[in-house]
Parts: C-alpha cells; sequence; structure tokens
C-alpha cells in the first residue's frame, strides 16, 4: 500500500490517488507561563504549580498527481477540495504512525499546476497530543456499513467486484448501471455515495484478505475490513 493518511473518512491514495511527497509533523507549542515579579529582577514560572500547557501542533503534508485532461483535473481537484472541507475536530491516522492519530481541524489548502503536475499543500492545527487508537472507538458498527454482496449469493467474492467494475463502466459512458437500486447500494463498498472503481478494488483487496484468513466472509468480518480500510490498516 502507498502511504498517505487517512481523515473524514477516506485515504488519500486509495480514494484519490495522491501521492505523498512529505510530511511536517510538528512539536506543540509550549504556553508560556512566566511572569516578572514587580519592582524586581525575579521571574517566577507558574508551571512549577499549575503544570505546563501547550498549543495546537502544526501537520503539513504535499500530494501530487498526474492528469493532462483539464475537465478531469478539475472534477479531482473538486473532489479533494470537498475530502478535505469540514466543521469541528476529525481524527487524522497517518500510515507513518500506526495505532496513533491526531484530532484536526479543517485545514487550509492550496494547490499547483505546472505540465499536468498538480501539487496539494495541506496544512493541518491539530490538539497538541498524539492519541493512541482505542480498537472499536467511532466506529461504524456492521448494521450501519454496506455489504457488497452485489449478486446476492450471500458472500463477497471476485464475481461482486466484476459486477461493480461494469456498473461504473456504465455510469462513465453515461448510461444506466445495470444494477437494481438494492444493488448500487451495495456496490458503494467505500460509502462515498457513488460507484467508482475505487469500490471494485476494495472489494477484490477484501476478497484477497479472505483467501488468507485475515478476515471472516461475514457482514461482521466486512465491517472489521471496512474499518481498518479506511485508516489505511488492513
Amino acid at each position: 500500500m502507498i502511504a498517505g493518511i487517512t481523515v473524514n473518512n477516506a485515504h488519500s491514495h486509495r480514494r484519490y490517488e495522491l501521492r505523498l511527497l512529505k510530511r511536517t509533523i510538528g512539536s506543540p507549542p509550549k504556553d508560556d507561563h512566566t511572569e516578572r515579579v514587580p519592582f524586581s529582577s525575579v521571574t517566577y514560572d507558574f508551571d512549577e504549580a499549575m503544570g505546563s500547557s501547550f498549543g495546537e501542533r502544526t501537520l503539513t503534508y504535499q500530494f501530487e498527481f498526474l492528469c493532462f485532461h483539464r475537465e478531469e483535473a478539475v472534477e479531482k481537484l473538486i473532489n479533494i477540495f470537498n475530502w478535505l472541507h469540514w466543521s469541528g475536530r476529525k481524527d487524522l491516522y497517518d500510515d507513518m504512525l500506526p495505532g496513533y492519530h491526531f484530532s484536526v481541524r479543517e485545514p487550509t489548502v492550496s494547490h499547483t499546476e505546472k505540465h499536468g503536475v498538480y501539487l496539494i499543500n495541506a496544512t493541518f492545527n491539530a490538539e497538541p497530543d498524539i492519541i493512541p487508537n482505542v480498537v472499536g472507538k467511532n466506529e461504524p458498527a456492521p448494521d450501519d456499513i454496506n455489504y457488497p454482496d452485489v449478486d446476492g449469493d450471500g458472500k463477497i467474492t471476485a464475481a461482486d467486484a466484476a459486477l461493480i467494475s461494469d456498473a461504473y463502466a456504465n455510469l462513465s459512458a453515461g448510461k444506466p448501471s445495470g444494477l437494481t437500486e438494492e444493488q448500487e447500494k451495495a456496490a458503494d463498498a467505500d460509502m462515498d455515495n457513488k460507484i467508482t472503481a475505487a469500490d471494485s478494488a476494495m472489494v477484490l483487496e477484501f476478497y484477497a484478505c479472505l483467501q488468507s484468513g485475515k478476515y471472516e466472509g461475514t457482514p461482521e468480518g466486512w465491517a472489521k475490513f471496512f474499518n481498518d480500510y479506511m485508516k489505511g490498516e488492513a
């Protein structure tokens, strides 16, 4: 797997095919709690009595993608900007730090382009602590996750991935998907409200994991894979 970040329920490379060029994980700035005693040269450090506190740390990431078709590039940029737009805080998982995550606010995002090479710069303000992951915390329950058994045979196989791929090809050509409404919901494996090649790839990866015994071929097994996949840990 190509390394990247997972935030807002999507991985930078798996969902958007972004190549991570560089990252900077800054240290949180220590708040200054020193006060000079009036009419003296003595400075008192209140940290000794109250303890230290820190401000937000800064995380910066630079990504790259190649695209030589202007309309496709614009659509991809819009999808990336939408991915990196939210209110409040989100958990950010960096593949470089397995087992930990950051709590971040919406980033500042900019991009440049030269000869079909697009650079995306994202700067996040994060809470000062690097937070250990808690297994199962804030993860969707199996009943809340689409089970991509598109052909309805009770299991997830390469045949389901093929149906999703065919549906994506039809939709890309401006045709009906060829699936029923129920099948279309199942085909949206990554739950981003659309059927894409990423859904087919996700199902194929799960099917490969089934062959090695890493996950069970049940809705509960898919839910475990889904949550791991979204955090870049599958």
